[in-house]
């Protein structure tokens, strides 16, 4: 936890010095609750399913105890503003023999009324150790604002490096069903 919120700190004067504008670090744009909150709004997308339920269920009522079950194992870990897209880069606990992180990016936008009108999640990276997630997930997520491709990164192109674990050549996320999808051969 240490190393995260001195990463922050270095990272956040780099960008408060380059541009001028609040940094990624969530504290910057949200109080305590409303980090809980930005958490809750995309957990239904981000969060696991649970089992067998069609996609369309997710935000079932039935279900708010499943997905409130997985806040412990989520963080927002990035936070920014831009035009009126809300960007965000959340990570949760990978399955692994070690701790491990897997984090997404994403955006969404809001209308008048504070819904949702449009989502997408950009990227989603590898399982790695939480300091090495956290240093090529904020370069991503800072990538993605800045609207710079992410081409680089994706595992055709950066192996043995592993960045970018979708989309790739076989997955992609539909934005119209919100969430990941193969692509047909």
């Amino acid at each position: 936890m240490k190393f995260r919120s001195l990463f922050f700190a270095v990272w956040t004067a780099v960008v408060l010095i380059s541009c001028g504008e609040k940094g990624y670090d969530p504290a910057d744009w949200l109080t305590a609750q409303e980090q809980t909150d930005e958490v809750s709004r995309v957990i239904r997308y981000v969060g696991r399913a649970p089992e067998n339920i069609p996609v369309t269920e997710r935000f079932d009522k039935k279900y708010d105890k499943h997905y409130e079950g997985q806040f412990a194992a989520h963080r927002l870990d990035a936070y920014f503003v831009k035009d009126g897209t809300h960007y965000f880069l959340l990570s949760r606990i990978a399955p692994s023999n070690t701790v491990k992180r897997v984090a997404t990016g994403g955006r969404y936008t809001l209308n008048d009324k504070g819904d949702m009108t449009e989502y997408e999640e950009v990227f989603r990276t590898w399982k790695a150790p939480d300091t090495t997630q956290i240093r090529k997930s904020i370069f991503l997520f800072d990538k993605m604002v800045k609207g710079e491709s992410l081409e680089a990164y994706l595992t055709k192109n950066s192996w043995p490096n592993e960045y970018i674990e979708f989309p790739d050549d076989n997955v992609r996320y539909d934005k119209n069903e919100r969430m990941w999808k193969g692509i047909p051969k």
